[in-house]
């Protein structure tokens, strides 16, 4: 069953993929707030409080042909747009059998979803986004559409699935570091800037031999709060092998920041336990010793037992 939950995480994160209109193609009156109100797509009934398990009642089997959205609640809250960061509680149910088959209010670990700032062209975006924290919607789809030509679970491609979407915050990621800058040790390599994207490593400065232990160096110190273990946090980022002229990897170079949860594991080393207790806005340098970072393994542009260089900006993090 929580694999129903991955996939459909994964196809929400399609659908919150695009730039935000002001438009959302609302079929019936709405509600402010947490009020409760019925949904406008027949044979389906949506009640409850925003924020708490919704009530869905439907009326079996239910057949779409298309995407069908409705606003069950107005929120009041920030507006979602393209690079905001929002979290969600998600309910997911069977049109042919009427049966919950997963929720996030079960689990109690809502979900967060990032705005891509390279816009597409995308229906379900178009129905949802540009919506306001505190808004209930609902989505009702063939199963095929969402989860692919096999469906899902005990969804089959030609069923109905259902999707309640409470958008529970909103956050508006920094597009820079933000904060005083730090003077630059020396011995270590300087970033090198466009405005205040990282292009590359100024290494002139720099001993051939890396430094055998992990250092973190803050280039900006930041004033935002600090990152704590298990939350999502979005960075942008620029990776090099020690000495190396060319980055590995680069968000900045991609034009769009990336989205971790820090400190459970799914990280490197270096990152895992250091990008933890950095406030928001901050911009540091991480030197990875190989231990630190993939250690014998080779990883495409990365050759075995290197050292890793990181500028990292951290624009957010999940509340």
């Amino acid at each position: 069953m929580r694999r129903l939950l991955i996939l459909l995480v994964a196809s929400l994160m399609l659908l919150f993929t695009a730039a935000c209109g002001s438009g959302s193609g609302k079929t019936s009156e709405k509600t402010t707030g947490s009020s409760d109100q019925g949904s406008a797509i027949a044979g389906l009934s949506v009640t409850g409080q925003v924020g708490s398990q919704p009530k869905v009642r439907i009326k079996t089997p239910l057949k779409v042909s298309k995407l069908k959205s409705d606003v069950v609640a107005d929120g009041s809250g920030p507006q979602v747009h393209s690079g905001d960061q929002v979290q969600v509680n998600l309910y997911l149910a069977s049109g042919a059998t009427g049966k919950k088959l997963q929720s996030t209010y079960d689990t109690g670990q809502a979900q967060t979803l990032v705005v891509s700032r390279s816009p597409q062209s995308n229906p379900l975006v178009q129905k949802t986004l540009g919506e306001r924290q505190g808004s209930r919607l609902v989505l009702a789809d063939k199963a095929s559409d969402i989860f692919g030509p096999n469906g899902v679970g005990s969804l089959k491609p030609t069923d109905t699935a259902v999707i309640v979407v409470d958008i529970m915050s909103v956050q508006t990621p920094l597009t820079g570091p933000k904060g005083a800058k730090v003077h630059e040790p020396a011995g270590l390599p300087r970033p090198v800037q466009t405005g205040s994207k990282v292009t590359g490593l100024d290494w002139s400065h720099t001993p051939k031999k890396p430094p055998t232990k992990l250092r973190v160096v803050p280039l900006v110190q930041g004033t935002g709060a600090a990152v704590k273990k298990g939350q999502q946090v979005t960075v942008d980022y620029y990776g090099s092998v020690w000495r190396s002229n060319k980055a590995f990897d680069s968000s900045f170079a991609r034009g769009t920041p990336a989205t971790f949860k820090v400190g459970v594991g799914s990280l490197i080393k270096a990152w895992d336990t250091k990008i933890p207790g950095l406030k928001v806005g901050s911009r540091v340098l991480i030197v990875a010793p190989p231990a630190q970072a993939y250690g014998s393994q080779a990883q495409q542009a990365i050759p075995a037992n290197s050292t890793l260089v990181f500028v990292v900006d951290v624009l957010s993090a999940s509340s």
